[in-house]
């Protein structure tokens, strides 16, 4: 299932300087206390500053403590905590941006009709 996150606001400089990382054959990674309902394949939307901007496409699916992002050096995830780490790739910019307003937590465009219209052909 295709699923819709937030970057908060504080962590848009970071995801700029992983995306250069990215660009490079790199990947990047987000991080859940839940296994988010998605397998391989499925895309990963992202809300910017009150739009949809883009989405990587999910290629593993692993629950462990921690990992370090090589961009960054910022250790993600707590040790002796058991956390899911959802990576992707192969970034894709949306030419018309959607507007969506910011939230917390995960989002299923499946459970979101109108929004699930505008993406299901990308």
């Amino acid at each position: 299932m295709d699923i819709l996150i937030t970057t908060p606001k504080t962590e848009i400089e970071n995801a700029r300087k992983e995306g250069k990382y990215v660009e490079d054959g790199g990947y990047w990674f987000r991080v859940f206390k839940f296994r988010p309902q998605v397998e391989e394949r499925d895309k990963i939307f992202f809300v910017e500053n009150g739009q949809i901007t883009g989405y990587g496409i999910i290629f593993q699916i692993v629950q462990k403590d921690q990992e370090e992002c090589e961009a960054t050096r910022r250790i993600w995830g707590k040790e002796d905590e058991k956390n899911w780490f959802v990576y992707y790739k192969n970034w894709h910019w949306l030419k018309n941006p959607i507007p969506f307003k910011g939230f917390q937590g995960i989002r299923y465009i499946s459970r979101i009709p109108k929004l699930f219209k505008n993406l299901e052909e990308l």
